[in-house]
């Protein structure tokens, strides 16, 4: 689903109704010539909107009226500039500076030690009244890794969640996305679609979605329930395939000493992350399933599920002791 231009292609639901009202605001009073100095903090989990929020407010304020300059910049993308030997106190110079509207995401992935830049940057900004608008998977005060001189100024501004997607929510948004596709999908499809674990964000739906429009001309008339089911799994008995996923997670969590729901969660703990990429290897593995099934059932999308799988493969080659723990839960969930 292409990252929306206007705000009549961004799909409104319950979960992300205030964050678009505080972005409208913010596109509004740029476009009336009003400035502000307070920051909109926009933050949620992966899958959430935050992305296409931000494509649709950058498309409503270079559409405008006026002349409305903007700059959206992955702040992941400053750190590896400075990393790289650019200059990190030039984060405040330039049109980083000079732009009416600033666009700061992804905030969790900035090391601390460039916060003092970003810092600088916020409050030359804010000396101009000039809108800055940050996102991150967690609001100001769970980035514990930065420092309280940056969280604080995030904080005294607008801070609005995101929240996970409900079923319902992820239904209307895949209709959404498979008429844009031209996908035939039967309302039975779209509640089995939306049904299935996602961590309540729609990138590993969307990408499922990818996959049904790829081979939707192989099949005649609208694709029903079971047969998404059927196609995604790559198996006519998809129900079950679910539950050895379920015992895989299970058994490897043990295995690890973790729990199930913080396996399949969204920490990037090594502790987590190992086990969580160990037991993907092996439902790839043993449950014949395609990437993007494994991925609804992992909580990600495909591309996350085919790296921990290649990663595995490359550290049990590596590492003796890993090997041997692989090989044997192979052996008992086989």
């Amino acid at each position: 689903m292409p990252a929306p231009a206007h705000w009549a292609d961004f799909v409104v639901v319950p979960e992300n109704r205030s964050a678009v009202r505080a972005a409208r605001a913010v596109a509004k009073a740029l476009l009336a010539g009003r400035r502000a100095a307070a920051p909109l903090v926009l933050h949620g989990p992966p899958g959430t909107g935050k992305t296409h929020l931000i494509a649709a407010l950058l498309g409503r304020v270079s559409t405008g009226p006026g002349v409305v300059t903007a700059q959206a910049v992955a702040v992941g993308d400053l750190a590896r500039s400075a990393a790289g030997g650019g200059d990190a106190a030039g984060f405040a110079d330039g049109d980083l500076l000079a732009c009416d509207l600033l666009v700061l995401e992804d905030v969790q992935l900035l090391p601390a030690r460039e916060a003092a830049a970003v810092c600088d940057l916020l409050d030359r900004r804010a000396a101009r009244r000039r809108a800055v608008v940050a996102t991150a998977n967690a609001g100001p005060a769970a980035l514990g890794h930065l420092p309280r001189r940056l969280t604080s100024r995030l904080a005294a501004g607008l801070v609005v969640q995101l929240e996970p997607l409900s079923p319902a929510s992820r239904r209307v948004l895949l209709a959404s996305a498979a008429t844009e596709r031209k996908l035939r999908l039967t309302p039975d499809a779209l509640d089995w679609l939306a049904g299935q674990h996602s961590g309540g964000g729609v990138r590993a739906l969307l990408g499922a979605l990818a996959t049904l429009a790829a081979l939707a001309p192989t099949v005649s008339g609208p694709l029903d329930g079971a047969v998404v089911a059927e196609m995604l799994a790559g198996s006519g008995q998809p129900t079950s395939a679910g539950r050895d996923v379920a015992g895989i997670v299970k058994r490897v969590a043990a295995a690890f000493g973790v729990g199930e729901k913080e396996l399949l969660g969204a920490s990037r703990l090594r502790r987590v992350m190992v086990p969580r990429q160990v037991a993907m290897y092996l439902a790839r593995e043993l449950c014949g399933l395609s990437l993007p099934r494994l991925g609804l059932a992992f909580r990600r999308d495909h591309t996350t599920v085919l790296h921990s799988c290649r990663k595995v493969a490359d550290d049990i080659a590596a590492d003796d002791r890993l090997g041997g723990l692989v090989r044997q839960l192979r052996a008992e969930l086989g």
